[in-house]
């Protein structure tokens, strides 16, 4: 139940085609990396950047990961001062790959002084491009293209103060790694609780200042007070395509469950006209729309088989949500309808109007 993907491919060629334009004038410095992981070139700061994630026992690709990379810019011959950063927030696909085109916003005047990638999935230690969580030394065996990188389980002899530690800072991660803040609180309390899958107000408010992504609009905790469902899910990006500046998506997987149980959030963060047209092809290409005004401006229902879908679309933020339940946890409409409504409430909770 996702939009045309001849649209979504037109806007990555489109967003590709930009950014490598606006990298080519950008100064670099050295990669302190190498170019694959059999060369001794050195590696571009730039990107594009390639890899595949497996887990470290058993070899087996790792999907849904979240990859986060930042790009980090400087001026000035003497004392150098940051002029501005980059982010791009990506995901394994089915196969475990990652790949990262070239930074789609530049700092102007400034020059790529640093690249910084960390991947991070739930049950696995996180990884970080130029540090081990080991031992907090330096890493050397990142590379540019095709890099290697095998996840290790997590453990309960690890640390979640010392994991949120190395993981560092970004709203991405944060939005992530919330259920690990409660684990890291009753750490340091000397008390060991439950995770909690829900993300708390503090936690929004700590990150309204940040890009809004999809992982902040909804916790597991909160399906589950709706639908009244028991199991565990296993929470990370869709792998439908990569998230951009102007897109996000976070997939709640049922373990052990079929996909009728799975709950899946996809967001567009679009100008005004962009946001009234995505919402016009959700409402063309869907399947079994009906019109609906619950929730937002204008929303709709879509159903397609043991699948049911939302969207709404928020013009005053130049928002649109697509949230999609299969029959087997969203057993009515009604509870489709009210986990939208509590997308939306958070929504209002986490970004003020006027900011995205």
């Amino acid at each position: 139940m996702s939009p045309r993907p001849q649209t979504k491919l037109c806007l990555t060629v489109l967003i590709a085609l930009l950014v490598s334009g606006a990298c080519a004038s950008t100064a670099t410095r050295t990669a302190p990396f190498r170019a694959r992981p059999d060369s001794t070139a050195p590696g571009k700061l730039e990107g594009p950047f390639s890899g595949q994630v497996k887990d470290h026992a058993s070899g087996d690709p790792v999907p849904g990961a979240l990859v986060y990379a930042t790009w980090t810019y400087e001026s000035g011959d003497g004392v150098a001062q940051p002029t501005g950063a980059a982010e791009t927030v990506a995901s394994t696909d089915a196969n475990g790959r990652y790949t990262i085109a070239h930074p789609e916003q530049v700092a102007p005047g400034g020059r790529l002084t640093a690249f910084h990638l960390v991947l991070y999935k739930k049950g696995y230690v996180a990884y970080r491009s130029d540090r081990r969580f080991a031992d907090l030394g330096p890493r050397f065996d990142f590379a540019q293209k095709h890099n290697a990188i095998r996840l290790e389980r997590w453990h309960s002899k690890h640390s979640h103060v010392r994991h949120l530690r190395y993981i560092g800072g970004g709203s991405a991660l944060a939005a992530l790694t919330a259920w690990e803040r409660a684990e890291a609180s009753a750490e340091l309390s000397g008390e060991r609780g439950d995770a909690v899958g829900q993300l708390s107000s503090d936690l929004l408010d700590s990150l309204s200042g940040g890009r809004l992504i999809a992982a902040q609009l909804l916790g597991e905790a909160e399906i589950k007070e709706i639908t009244d469902f028991d199991g565990t899910f296993e929470s990370g990006p869709l792998n439908d395509e990569a998230d951009t500046s102007t897109y996000s998506s976070q997939h709640f997987k049922a373990l052990g469950q079929p996909e009728v149980f799975d709950v899946a959030i996809r967001l567009w963060r679009l100008e005004a006209d962009g946001a009234a047209q995505r919402f016009t092809e959700l409402s063309d290409t869907l399947p079994g729309v009906t019109e609906r005004d619950d929730v937002a401006d204008r929303s709709l229902l879509a159903l397609e088989g043991d699948i049911q879908g939302y969207a709404f679309l928020d013009k005053q933020r130049s928002l649109v949500v697509l949230v999609t339940c299969g029959k087997g946890q969203c057993t009515t409409k009604s509870q489709l309808i009210a986990i939208a409504s509590r997308i939306f409430s958070n929504i209002e909770a986490v970004v003020p109007l006027g900011q995205r």
